[in-house]
């Protein structure tokens, strides 16, 4: 039986968690040039950096695992990371869904009024100024983020993906199609187990499942970015 509680358990599980993302960002960014006279692909730079910025936010958990000091630094750091990058996620979403579409261009303005949103509501509901060791009201902070931006930024992407991969069918085949739906039965998941629940399923830890949906996710993403390559290859 593996022992969820143990800090060499949950380090691994964070690293799994974070890289897998850094490695789609690190992949996004090596293959958008390859890309770049595809329009649609434009808009994964969002995409992109929802990887980078997510993946620095699961690392930024290890230190506290740690017992590193003070604790409420690496609580900040986390919450802005995670942020940042649910903003990112739901820029990418609603980009994607507003493309061509005049009447939709006002979407693409909600991810950021979003992220200050939440900026202010950690500023002025989750410091706790009378006694700055204790930090930050941290669960409630990142229930916040996670059922506003994470949810709807995982929620949009996955409905971007669902809508691409009708697209791509029609275009590129059915291949295509299927490598664009699996990101977004990935981020659908992700929006169940990344923006609604929190608490272990089954005695398991909700971050393994966002790590496994992570690594799923990541995969379909770079067999997007490879059929592109090889289409433009040829």
């Amino acid at each position: 039986m593996v022992d969820w509680n143990d800090n060499n358990v949950k380090i691994a599980v964070y690293l799994i968690y974070g890289t897998s993302f850094l490695i789609m960002f690190l992949a996004l960014t090596l293959w958008k040039k390859r890309v770049s006279h595809i329009e649609i692909m434009d808009d994964f730079k969002y995409l992109a950096a929802f990887g980078l910025l997510h993946g620095l936010a699961e690392y930024s958990d290890i230190p506290r695992f740690l017992a590193w000091q003070p604790s409420w630094i690496f609580d900040l750091v986390k919450l802005l990371l995670v942020s940042s990058s649910f903003a990112a996620l739901l820029a990418f979403g609603l980009n994607v869904i507003s493309a061509g579409l005049e009447e939709r261009r006002w979407l693409r303005g909600i991810p950021f009024g979003a992220f200050l949103m939440y900026i202010w509501l950690l500023v002025f509901a989750g410091l706790d100024y009378a006694n700055l060791d204790a930090g930050i009201n941290y669960k409630v902070a990142d229930l916040a983020e996670r059922y506003s931006l994470g949810l709807l930024g995982a929620a949009f992407t996955s409905y971007a993906f669902f809508e691409l991969s009708g697209k791509m069918n029609d275009i590129a085949g059915k291949t295509a199609g299927k490598r664009f739906m699996y990101a977004g039965i990935g981020f659908a998941l992700y929006a169940i187990f990344g923006g609604m629940i929190v608490t272990p399923v089954y005695g398991i830890p909700v971050v393994v499942y966002r790590s496994v949906i992570a690594v799923l996710i990541t995969i379909a993403v770079i067999g997007i970015f490879r059929l592109f390559d090889v289409k433009g290859s040829k």
